[in-house]
């Protein structure tokens, strides 16, 4: 029986954490022309990258074993379905309305026809085209992700490490400019991100044959946490070329994630439920927390908190507050509406436990 990994299902709750910090910091630079923390001076926080590479991690580690079986594809597709999409549509049939009366709590992205459609079909952005909830660009590549995984699904094991090796190989010769295009639809078939989602897969492959001791575990959790603030000094004094700061937040994410994994595979341990309630709610609070944080910054704009209540005040109000709001979504639409849509069209249910596969990061004001 696969062991629930309780650390990494913690962690999940990194990736809203590390992106509503860096929106908040985002939007008080904006409305006060304070840098909480000096995030809004970074091109993005790294949190997405997180979730790609655990993504990566948890699609490995849940289905390797059912790789190479087109007769479980259709689960895993139904499964990946009902994970992402029902949510999403429903946030964003709630964001169309408020952002056609309200575009100022937008990014600046104007609401049309063009706008939607790619938004619900999670198309590719092309000719500068956004999701109507601005932090489903991250969705984008993870659909993208399962596709490749529809191929490792319909395709012998032989077949599929060539497939990977191919892709990979490509990835790194975009990543490192040997290879190049004028057009976006290549670079976003092998973007970086790949790399990154194809390390998640690495992590999971190495933590079933070889786990490090509890002392190196723990040594790389902590140098995959220093990884990203070093990183983001970096940015602001680069020592190392910045060209690959997606890079560095992925091999930081890497560190973290096989670090957590082989403690989890070598120690039971317990976390409160109010902390596994926050990595469940990951995906809602993700999706949710940008067009309520642009909500309350214009209001606390206009009621002058900002002014009244200091700084610190503000900034742990709004990441309150959006938590909250991202909690409400996830207890009252994600879950009900998941179970009843895993009861209706998911008749052979894999064991994954609620929550396990992650979800994205976020381009809000800029990216996450």
């Amino acid at each position: 029986m696969r062991k629930r990994l309780v650390l990494i299902q913690l962690s999940r709750a990194l990736v809203p954490v590390m992106v509503m910090l860096f929106h908040v910091s985002v939007n008080m630079n904006g409305y006060w022309n304070y840098n909480l923390l000096g995030l809004s001076s970074l091109p993005i926080s790294g949190g997405v990258n997180y979730f790609f590479a655990l993504s990566g991690f948890m699609l490995f580690y849940i289905y390797q074993k059912k790789l190479g079986q087109p007769r479980h594809l259709k689960g895993f597709m139904q499964s990946r379905f009902v994970r992402i999409y029902p949510v999403y549509f429903v946030l964003t049939l709630i964001a169309i309305p408020v952002l056609i009366f309200f575009p100022y709590l937008g990014v600046g992205y104007e609401i049309n026809y063009n706008t939607i459609v790619h938004s619900f079909l999670l198309i590719p952005e092309v000719d500068g085209v956004k999701p109507v909830l601005d932090v489903a660009w991250s969705l984008v590549y993870t659909v993208y992700f399962y596709f490749i995984f529809m191929i490792m699904f319909s395709s012998k094991k032989i077949l599929s490490t060539i497939f990977l090796t191919v892709w990979a190989m490509v990835s790194i010769g975009f990543a490192f400019n040997v290879i190049w295009s004028e057009h976006f639809i290549p670079y976003f078939f092998f973007y970086q991100y790949n790399l990154i989602f194809l390390g998640g897969m690495l992590c999971a492959y190495a933590v079933t044959w070889f786990r490090p001791s509890m002392i190196v575990s723990a040594a790389m959790v902590i140098i995959g946490l220093a990884g990203f603030p070093l990183t983001w000094l970096n940015y602001l004094h680069p020592v190392l070329n910045n060209n690959y700061y997606d890079l560095y937040t992925g091999l930081s994410s890497l560190f973290i994630i096989y670090g957590l994994a082989s403690i989890d595979m070598k120690k039971e341990i317990k976390i409160p439920k109010a902390l596994n309630y926050l990595g469940n709610a990951s995906l809602s609070i993700y999706l949710a927390h940008n067009l309520v944080l642009n909500t309350f910054s214009e209001i606390f704009s206009r009621l002058n908190v900002f002014y009244t209540a200091g700084p610190v005040v503000t900034s742990i109000s709004l990441l309150v507050i959006i938590t909250f709001f991202g909690c409400l979504v996830h207890s009252f639409i994600e879950k009900p509406l998941t179970g009843k849509l895993k009861n209706l069209i998911i008749k052979d249910k894999p064991s994954v436990p609620e929550g396990s596969q992650l979800l994205p990061g976020s381009k809000a004001t800029q990216a996450v």
